[in-house]
């Protein structure tokens, strides 16, 4: 199987993007509105059910594409990734900086994403992460990337700030055509994305924790954990660590040599759920 994700990768991305837009923007509203203006809690349930799933999987593409676009003109992948962000209720332009921020300067002081390992040296604290600070960070408590806007030249940094705020309309527009599409289920749907943020959170401290410092770690495969915490290549947040350029699909079969020349401690785990609990 990741012999044959890794040859098929790319129309695999486009036919993943096509799979989570799809049940966003088609399925979902479908059931939302197949039942009239009176909401049930079947219907309900069952659109929670499949917009925390797409969800999962939104937050791992937009991950993804921080670090690669999809494959073709890059005015169309740029655009797809501008819109699943928006989707997610991400602006793409200062996510895309914070998360290369955080892989440059991984396990040192510059890096703008320690709160995801500091955070966690204990049970309490890992709860207090995962719901508290999960849902909320991305959106609403950005990561400091204040040193990085300050090295920026002025013509650059401008630059920068137009494509974050044509990044911010996007969103509002995004978010407006989810609520329409949606319906009176629309604050389901976003029920589902903070659920979704929450089980992104548990992955994120698991692959990043190590009793408070910065490593390169891996969790295994589970078929169940690839749907709910998102894209097979977070099971492999080590390896992809090491080397980002390696496309997610690739990851599962780059993760079975054995790393080598690692400056910072390298560790596997059986469980996202089993690092919450036990820390290891």
């Amino acid at each position: 199987m990741g012999e044959f994700a890794a040859r098929h990768k790319h129309a695999l991305t486009w036919l993943h993007i096509g799979v989570v837009a799809g049940t966003v923007g088609v399925v979902v509203p479908m059931i939302a509105w197949s039942g009239g203006l009176t909401p049930t809690l079947s219907r309900a349930g069952l659109i929670f059910a499949l917009a925390t799933v797409a969800w999962c999987q939104n937050i791992g593409l937009v991950h993804h594409f921080a670090h690669h676009l999809p494959y073709g003109p890059r005015r169309l992948g740029l655009a797809t990734a501008r819109l699943l962000h928006a989707l997610g209720g991400l602006a793409f332009t200062p996510t895309r900086l914070a998360h290369r921020l955080h892989h440059a300067h991984l396990g040192t002081a510059r890096d703008p994403d320690r709160l995801g390992y500091e955070s966690t040296t204990t049970v309490r604290r890992r709860l207090r992460y995962l719901l508290l600070i999960g849902p909320l960070r991305a959106r609403f408590a950005p990561v400091d990337v204040a040193p990085a806007l300050a090295a920026m030249a002025p013509q650059r940094r401008a630059a920068y700030e137009r494509r974050c705020r044509a990044d911010r309309r996007l969103v509002l527009v995004a978010q407006a055509a989810l609520l329409v599409l949606s319906g009176v289920y629309y604050p389901v749907v976003v029920a589902a994305l903070l659920a979704a943020n929450v089980l992104s959170n548990l992955r994120e401290m698991a692959e990043h924790g190590d009793h408070g410092r910065a490593a390169y770690v891996d969790v295994r495969v589970s078929p169940l954990g690839v749907l709910l915490l998102s894209t097979p290549g977070f099971w492999f947040h080590g390896i992809h660590h090491m080397d980002p350029t390696i496309h997610y699909l690739e990851l599962p079969r780059a993760a079975r040599r054995v790393p080598r020349n690692c400056n910072l401690r390298y560790v596997q785990r059986a469980s996202a759920v089993a690092y919450l609990f036990t820390g290891r």
